[in-house]
């Protein structure tokens, strides 16, 4: 099975609400490299979604258009998926497909797996409380200094 692994550079959050269910999307952009391609992805999450549904788009297409995946997950996915994504650095969009194309495109393939991930990291790092460098550059240059 084919698999694709984008190095997430930004991304856009949408949290909204139609007339039936609430929806949140991410559109996740890689950076745009060398020779002007951009790999972009966008996550829909949806309470209706029962399964991941979705699709990879220019999978071994044109040098002028980067990959593009369009995916359907259950609401219940992104809390955690959020989470990595706003915590994290530096992060990948992993993504596996079918080898087979989907409809009558030959660069277009079913989606299989998707996950967001961590780069290399060691172990027992741990969580490091929030700003605390800040918090001690701010509390060194409010110091002021007297003479007595």
């Amino acid at each position: 099975m084919p698999t694709s692994r984008i190095d997430i550079e930004n991304y856009t959050l949408r949290v909204a609400r139609n007339s039936q269910v609430p929806w949140t999307s991410i559109a996740i952009s890689g950076p745009v490299l060398s020779h002007g391609i951009q790999h972009t992805a966008t996550l829909h999450f949806n309470s209706n979604y029962q399964e991941l549904f979705g699709l990879v788009r220019n999978v071994g297409g044109l040098n002028f258009d980067g990959m593009n995946a369009m995916v359907m997950i259950p609401l219940g996915d992104f809390d955690r998926m959020y989470d990595v994504l706003r915590n994290e650095d530096p992060l990948k969009l992993y993504l596996a497909y079918s080898s087979e194309p989907f409809g009558n495109t030959e660069t277009t393939r079913t989606l299989t797996n998707i996950a967001i991930e961590t780069g290399e990291e060691s172990t027992g790092e741990g969580a490091e409380p929030p700003q605390s460098i800040q918090d001690l550059r701010t509390m060194i240059t409010s110091l002021e200094t007297t003479t007595t």
